[in-house]
């Protein structure tokens, strides 16, 4: 295949368009979540948690797409796990309890498997380019922050929380040809020899030995080992996770606690959205005047101390010029750990880095939306959790730094 190519741009756009599918969704379910709930006859915390399991579950799953895409083409899994999530947004859309719409979300969690493959294919595609390839398909995550809160709002307004949510699986559908677009054979499986050798069964200790091996191998686990990658990239994602997820899942509600109307909330997200695009439009730039190390201490410096004002004002203004610089934090984190986990893996452990990567993403985010739900519940303020979900923002210039000391 050859790398950089024309086509290589037209899966760029597959890609890209994967990242907003994925975040404007969970997005959508922030904007939806108060009509959800107050149609459910349910908790805040009981939703939240629903949207957070949505994410944890789709990242989990993913940690076995390594070995998926050995049976199955990207084109295959890609296709597929846009259909499921599609019935997935279908069933969410007739929920009549909490433990339908928890079903359907776990179905929808499938675009995060899909999300997955398609991260995972962009080394196979780029190779001088990979860093600019990085940093345009994540402008799909800030153009889905920039764009569907407000549309979400404008629909929601018009045919209610389950005629959007009918709407929202008929973009997700379009995966679909999408997916049509990537290459249909397999991908990478003669990247890996074989575990099983001569030596191995000479004695009866070796098949179960090469069971474990293979074990390992297959999820990755031997990634886990090395303190670059769990200091660079696991914990920053979990971080990432952790921080991410209740921003998006509970902001729209933090900003109508502060008797703001569910349109001026809705403004003060897309104004996250504009900082992440910009950020990650120019990130070529900031890598000419920046290294690795300062952007990423410089973005978790930035989401603590944004996260800490955003509990301290209540004006729109203010509100609005914070979320800009958060949502560019956040992409500029988001963004160099794509790179990072390319720098700290081997080129065949491409896929399972991201799989780590994301499942850490995946774990944060379930513990993210219970927890931040749970504490307004209890407490009836979100000022408890925002500060939470601000220290947790430092933990990964902490990481960092123990990772160069030691």
């Amino acid at each position: 295949m050859v790398k950089d190519s024309a086509r290589s741009w037209l899966v760029l756009l597959v890609v890209t368009f994967s990242m907003f599918l994925e975040v404007g969704t969970i997005k959508a379910f922030s904007v939806l979540l108060p009509d959800i709930e107050q149609q459910l006859d349910t908790h805040l915390w009981i939703v939240g948690s629903s949207i957070a399991i949505m994410t944890g579950f789709g990242y989990t799953f993913g940690l076995l797409t390594d070995s998926i895409i050995k049976l199955f083409s990207p084109r295959v899994c890609v296709m597929a796990s846009g259909l499921i999530a599609t019935v997935g947004l279908i069933v969410c859309s007739f929920a009549t309890n909490s433990f339908t719409l928890l079903f359907g979300l776990i179905l929808s969690g499938f675009l995060l498997v899909q999300e997955t493959v398609v991260q995972g294919i962009i080394p196979d595609y780029f190779e001088r380019y990979y860093e600019t390839a990085v940093g345009i398909y994540s402008c799909g995550t800030a153009l889905a922050i920039l764009t569907f809160p407000l549309a979400t709002q404008l629909v929601l307004d018009v045919y209610g929380w389950k005629g959007t949510l009918l709407l929202i699986s008929g973009i997700v559908l379009h995966s679909i040809p999408c997916g049509a677009l990537l290459k249909s054979e397999k991908s990478r499986a003669s990247d890996y020899e074989p575990i099983l050798d001569h030596q191995s069964t000479s004695n009866d200790k070796g098949p179960q030995l090469s069971l474990v091996r293979h074990f390992f191998k297959t999820l990755g686990l031997h990634l886990l080992t090395s303190k670059d990658f769990v200091t660079r990239v696991f914990i920053p994602a979990l971080v990432l996770g952790y921080t991410l997820t209740g921003w998006l899942i509970y902001m729209v509600s933090f900003v109508v606690s502060k008797n703001a109307s569910l349109k001026e909330a809705t403004i003060v997200v897309t104004s996250g959205g504009f900082g992440m695009m910009t950020v990650r439009i120019g990130i070529f730039l900031l890598h000419k005047i920046m290294t690795y190390k300062q952007l990423v201490y410089l973005a978790s410096v930035t989401m603590t101390l944004s996260m800490i004002l955003m509990t301290v004002f209540t004006g729109l203004i203010a509100l609005n010029i914070i979320s800009v610089i958060f949502g560019a934090a956040i992409g500029v984190l988001g963004t160099e750990l794509f790179i990072s986990a390319k720098i700290n893996s081997h080129e065949s452990e491409h896929f399972l880095a991201i799989a780590w990567l994301n499942l850490a993403h995946g774990l944060a985010s379930i513990l993210s939306g219970f927890v931040t739900g749970i504490i307004f519940d209890m407490t009836g303020s979100f000022t408890l959790s925002f500060n939470i979900l601000a220290g947790a923002s430092l933990v990964t210039a902490i990481s960092l730094g123990f990772g160069d000391i030691f």
